[in-house]
């Protein structure tokens, strides 16, 4: 089941004009990355909740065939229900082989899923979370030496002192006979509501991941996150995302979307993407940025560490920096908390750069 009903509150403004699980991370829809990627380690069929932009999550993961998957099934919902009260909503498309996947839509990985569902398998627990070191900003996973989670953000207090924290990803396997415990078409919590009772009856599992694994949850996320697989060799980021072709240009190293058009006067620096059908006028700089599907950055620009949002038009002369620009296609409505109106464009403040790794 992918989570994908979310409003994405945390990259606001961008998600007025494309659901979050829709951005694409160089190039490529995430939740279409996502996808295909289960499908190559033999997932054939999804369940995919909905409810912000729906239409528009549809129309871009289709019937899952061009995924690799055999069928996708959609599961609106009128009000979000939460990761407990959606998969109890799609409970009759998830019963009956045994174990099922849980996986949000808003990270990429290259977790061993055979293995998981392995370690799964051989641990007689309800529920497995699949966790990562851990990283501030992030609830504390404490699991012990048998790989049982044994708490949650310190619920309940851990009994052990050896306990180590870890992060959880947005991936779990949940064997079909939890079905029963979670509750049905209504909002509900997946740790609060179902994970913290298993618990003290030792079925929460834990199987812990050193690889990659980046959240694209916020827009300061999904700028990092973006530039860090660039900065990866060619063969891992394959092993983790689909993306446009990236190559080497100039000094810079650049995913290139399909029709995306640079005069030969443009200087692109450090790590870029320019999304399909994006065009760059002559004579603009474009370092460590993201020009998103359809969006025109006129001669002259200099942008450093910007997004531009799909389809937005930068004015003339524009230098820009540490920003997301997007088109206001709520033009009667508040700028989002934090966002700056200006004519038909929305701005949004990205943090500096920090020189720091997670």
């Amino acid at each position: 089941m992918l989570l994908a009903a979310g409003l994405g509150m945390r990259m606001l403004p961008l998600t007025r004009s494309i659901p979050k699980p829709v951005i694409p991370v160089l190039g490529r829809p995430l939740s279409a990355q996502i996808l295909k990627r289960l499908a190559g380690c033999g997932v054939t069929s999804a369940v995919v909740n909905l409810h912000h932009m729906p239409d528009r999550v549809r129309s871009t993961l289709g019937d899952g065939g061009g995924l690799g998957l055999e069928r996708i099934h959609y599961s609106f919902e009128e009000r979000i229900l939460g990761t407990a009260g959606g998969i109890g909503k799609a409970a009759a498309e998830l019963r009956g082989d045994g174990d099922f996947i849980v996986h949000n839509s808003d990270f990429l990985s290259d977790v061993d899923l055979g293995a998981v569902m392995s370690a799964h398998r051989a641990s007689g627990c309800l529920a497995t979370l699949v966790v990562a070191p851990s990283r501030r900003g992030y609830t504390a996973i404490e699991i012990d030496d048998r790989a049982r989670v044994v708490a949650i953000g310190g619920r309940p207090e851990p009994a052990r002192s050896t306990a180590v924290p870890y992060l959880f990803t947005g991936l779990h396997v949940v064997s079909d006979d939890l079905l029963e415990r979670i509750p049905g078409d209504r909002p509900a919590d997946i740790v609060t509501d179902v994970y913290l009772d298993l618990i003290p009856e030792g079925k929460l599992g834990a199987a812990v991941h050193d690889g990659f694994w980046w959240e694209f949850g916020s827009s300061a996320a999904y700028f990092e996150g973006s530039l860090r697989l660039l900065d990866l060799p060619a063969g891992r980021i394959a092993s983790i995302a689909e993306t446009d072709p990236i190559r080497d240009i100039h000094a810079a190293r650049v995913a290139v979307g399909e029709d995306a058009d640079f005069d030969a006067g443009v200087v692109l620096v450090g790590r870029v993407a320019l999304g399909s059908a994006s065009m760059i006028g002559e004579g603009s700089t474009v370092e460590d940025s993201i020009v998103m599907p359809g969006a025109w950055v006129p001669p002259g620009t200099h942008l450093r560490r910007t997004i531009v949002g799909p389809g937005a038009e930068i004015p003339i002369g524009s230098e820009l920096q540490d920003v997301l620009i997007c088109a206001d296609t709520e033009p009667d409505s508040d700028p989002p908390p934090g966002a700056t109106r200006v004519d038909d464009l929305l701005f949004s403040p990205l943090p500096p750069e920090s020189g720091s790794q997670s």
